[in-house]
C-alpha cells in the first residue's frame, strides 16, 4: 500500500513535470530527423512505467492514462502556447512508447512467474 502510493506520487510529479516541459517555449538547436518522435515515445513510455509502479497488472490503464495524458498535451500545444503546434504523429509516438513499456513488463512478468 505505502508502495503505490509513493509510485502514485511520483506519476503525478512526472506528469507535472512532462506537461510543464511540453508547454514551454521549444528548445533550439540542430534538427535531427524523428528525434522528437523518439523523445515521445520514451517520455510517454517511462510514465507507463510509473502508472504500472502505482497500479501494477493494469496494463490498459497505463496505457490509456499516458496516451490521455499526451493527447491532451498535444491540444493545449497546440491551443496555449504561443510557438508550439499540436502534432497527431507525437501523440501516436506517446501512445506507441506507452504500448510498448506496457508489454514489455507483461511479457517480463509472464515470463518470471512461469519459471518461478
Amino acid at each position: 500500500m505505502r508502495r503505490e502510493l509513493i509510485a502514485k506520487g511520483l506519476l503525478i510529479t512526472y506528469m507535472v513535470v512532462l506537461l510543464y516541459l511540453a508547454l514551454s517555449p521549444a528548445p533550439s538547436g540542430p534538427e535531427i530527423p524523428h528525434l522528437d518522435k523518439l523523445m515521445h515515445a520514451l517520455c510517454w513510455g517511462l510514465m507507463a512505467l510509473l502508472c504500472l509502479s502505482a497500479w501494477p497488472d493494469h496494463y490498459v490503464r497505463a496505457v490509456f492514462v499516458s496516451g490521455l495524458h499526451g493527447g491532451a498535451t498535444e491540444v493545449m500545444q497546440g491551443t496555449l502556447v504561443r510557438g508550439r503546434t499540436a502534432d497527431g504523429f507525437d501523440w501516436l509516438a506517446d501512445l506507441l512508447g506507452a504500448w510498448i513499456a506496457a508489454a514489455l513488463v507483461s511479457w517480463a512478468r509472464r515470463r518470471r512467474r512461469s519459471t518461478a
